[in-house]
């Protein structure tokens, strides 16, 4: 019989939170208490089969999560892996779902962000609406040479991560840690010369990886998953 990392994505999927459930338990936690969750697929085309699964896991009150595409993963055949923050057995925290008018639905089963006390978990973002890349996010197809979409992205997504922020009662300049994934490292020198604009003074903890693909939305280049902070 084969490894469960051979199977469909479907059955991996089910596997993996199986898996996370189990630890959580161990822990004296459960997924119901998971407040962020980052998931990584080895190809954009199995998200939709992964989002059928996760969904039948998380009926209500998902936690804040971000899907990477593109990912290698370390076992042959294997197309899902998954992390989650979950909070600790007896938390006294508040747990809720952020929500704002003022910055693009999710692009799936997840919350723009979860509030877990004095902590923001945003979902990944990208400078996308529902369904294609945000208007003013990209050149004009006329204009190929004149803009640099890169930064025009990043523009976009500190604009939804700046409302997303003041809906979960902080702030921008809150922001503590970022993970920043690109479809093409040569990106990164200008999309980061956008980020930094933001942050005058100290800068949040950051790390920047390269992915094997294009995201979830052709046509974005950086997808950000980030965690704020409450005064």
């Amino acid at each position: 019989m084969p490894p469960w990392y051979a199977a469909p994505v479907r059955t991996q999927t089910d596997a993996v939170l199986t898996n996370l459930a189990a630890a959580a338990e161990a822990a004296g936690s459960s997924l119901a208490d998971a407040v962020q969750a980052t998931v990584y697929l080895a190809s954009p085309r199995d998200y939709l089969d992964f989002e059928d699964v996760w969904r039948s896991w998380f009926a209500a009150d998902p936690p804040a999560r971000s899907v990477v595409p593109g990912v290698v993963l370390p076992w042959p055949g294997a197309r899902v892996a998954a992390s989650m923050v979950c909070l600790a057995p007896g938390s006294a925290l508040e747990r809720r779902a952020v929500e704002t008018t003022e910055a693009p639905g999710p692009l799936g089963h997840e919350p723009q962000a979860v509030r877990a006390g004095q902590l923001v978990f945003l979902s990944g973002q990208m400078a996308a609406d529902e369904s294609s890349v945000a208007p003013g996010a990209a050149c004009d197809p006329r204009f190929p040479y004149y803009g640099a979409p890169a930064t025009q992205q990043m523009s976009c997504i500190m604009r939804n991560v700046a409302a997303i922020c003041e809906a979960a009662g902080t702030d921008v300049m809150n922001i503590c840690r970022r993970r920043a994934f690109h479809v093409d490292l040569a990106d990164s020198v200008y999309s980061i010369q956008e980020w930094a604009r933001h942050f005058p003074g100290d800068k949040p903890a950051s790390t920047t990886f390269r992915i094997g693909g294009p995201l979830l939305v052709p046509g974005c280049e950086v997808l950000l998953e980030l965690v704020a902070w409450v005064p």
